[in-house]
């Protein structure tokens, strides 16, 4: 066992959620390796001490978990970044991570909605150099259009350079030293992006600096999927493709092998059977709507890159005009010398 290597693993959920946050991590330590030790936090601001302790049943000789209530933390930051309402989304947790461990260089992020298949150790044993995360593609943006013109026309990123945050390998020490979580936090201050909102933010702030991972490493449960599913490390329950609430869900199968085997799975069940065809034409109706907002989104002049496009043509402009004034300045004083100067004889051609 390689016992001095902790391979430190963040979950993000509320206490709604963390059913399936039991579900994924019971999957992962099921399939990980038992060389390696691993210490899983699970950030959080109201998770229930029954909850907890259901899930604390899946701690084992190599694996240590943690409830990480970040409360203290967002507050200790309120006052020097005061971002209103947008830290009770718990999307926005894994963007402290860094900060909060700063014993760590190098941490994997995981959302709850996820069963992994692989060796999660080999997702942490890649090498990210100088890059501030490993990430793979976002099939949305990808496979659709719609959200492809949106990415590339609001947000900056090309549509084959946008990453899903829902599974990254985060360089910590580099979102230390280039101050991620502050600019984060300054653009919060002055855009807001309503589409994919933390994605958004995080592919403008690590545009270029992405290492992209073999897919298999977020194998989202969207349009096509180029491999057999049992080779995928990771399946991603993106979207609306939740198997708790579609009997029909793509590969919920495996979903439910796994969560058969947790003590949430009667829970789980319930949800399931409990989901109405109301709820499900919500489903739909949302899914309709976040594409009408891309697409609004695309279309309005005051998107972010329209408004950083003008700021950007609004400074040449500005830095044009002082350099015409330097130049005037200029030469108004070398016109200035010229009538100043005294004419001697010896300076006339005769």
């Amino acid at each position: 066992m390689k016992t001095n290597q902790i391979i430190p693993i963040f979950y993000a959920c509320d206490d709604n959620f963390v059913k399936y946050t039991i579900v994924s991590l019971h999957s992962m330590i099921k399939n990980a390796s038992k060389e390696y030790k691993y210490h899983v936090y699970i950030l959080n601001t109201n998770i229930t001490k029954e909850m907890q302790d259901r899930l604390m049943v899946l701690a084992n000789e190599n694996f240590e978990i943690s409830f990480e209530d970040v409360t203290n933390y967002l507050h200790s930051i309120a006052d020097k970044f005061p971002i209103r309402d947008y830290y009770s989304k718990t999307t926005y947790f894994r963007l402290f991570i860094a900060e909060m461990f700063p014993q760590y260089n190098k941490a994997i992020y995981i959302d709850s909605d996820t069963i992994v298949q692989g060796d999660i150790s080999n997702l942490y044993e890649i090498d990210l150099k100088d890059y501030y995360v490993g990430a793979c593609h976002e099939q949305a943006m990808v496979q659709v259009n719609e959200y492809g013109t949106y990415v590339e026309k609001c947000v900056g990123v090309s549509r084959y350079s946008f990453f899903n945050a829902g599974m990254i390998l985060i360089n910590c020490k580099q979102f230390r030293d280039h101050k991620v979580l502050e600019k984060f936090i300054k653009l919060l201050q002055v855009y807001k992006f309503v589409v994919t909102q933390d994605e958004d933010y995080l592919n403008v702030i690590c545009k270029n600096h992405v290492l992209w991972l073999n897919q298999k490493w977020n194998t989202e449960v969207f349009g096509e999927i180029p491999y057999p599913i049992k080779d995928a490390y990771i399946i991603h329950y993106i979207m609306v493709s939740k198997p708790w609430h579609y009997q029909d869900c793509r590969f919920g199968d495996i979903f439910w092998q796994y969560a058969e085997e947790t003590n949430v799975y009667e829970d789980i069940l319930d949800v399931l059977n409990s989901y109405t065809d109301k709820e499900k034409e919500n489903d739909q109706i949302s899914a309709d709507n976040l594409l009408k907002l891309a697409i609004a989104e695309t279309n309005n002049k005051n998107n972010y890159l329209n408004s950083l496009n003008k700021v950007k043509q609004l400074t040449e402009n500005i830095n044009i005009m002082k350099n015409n004034i330097e130049y005037k300045k200029e030469k108004n004083n070398q016109n200035s010398k010229i009538s100043n100067k005294m004419i001697l004889t010896d300076d006339i051609n005769y």
